[in-house]
């Protein structure tokens, strides 16, 4: 019984050591960094990830949703239909990053940060 103890002993000693690594989870598909600046107003900014959802957009799987049927492309976004008043304060949305492993950038100058949801949905939403 000693020998066999002395046996399992030597055989775990003998074992090769294999280190422990943490897998790293797979950069996002889809990165984005959007930004809003009306000119009456503070700039704000957030990232947005899709494929998988998340990032610091407060609505993140709604903005992907929004994006994948329209291949990213950010001028066929469905829009809100929101009703929006004709208040003049011009709002640039800008949108960098890459989309699909595609490098993209976006930017458009509406007539008011309401206009901007109007037409761009839950992605300039934040």
């Amino acid at each position: 019984m000693a020998k066999t103890r002395l046996l399992f002993a030597c055989l775990a000693l003998a074992a090769p050591v294999v280190p422990a690594t943490a897998q790293a989870a797979p950069p996002p598909a889809s990165g984005l960094v959007l930004s809003l600046q009306p000119e009456m107003g503070i700039l704000s900014t957030t990232q947005l990830n899709c494929e998988p959802a998340g990032g610091l957009h407060k609505h993140a799987k709604e903005a992907c949703d929004q994006l994948i049927p329209v291949e990213g492309d950010f001028r066929r976004l469905p829009g809100s239909g929101a009703m929006c008043t004709m208040e003049l304060n011009p709002t640039k949305a800008i949108l960098r990053g890459k989309w699909r492993n595609k490098k993209v950038d976006f930017q458009q100058v509406y007539s008011n940060p309401c206009v901007v949801r109007a037409f761009t949905g839950e992605v300039f939403d934040f």
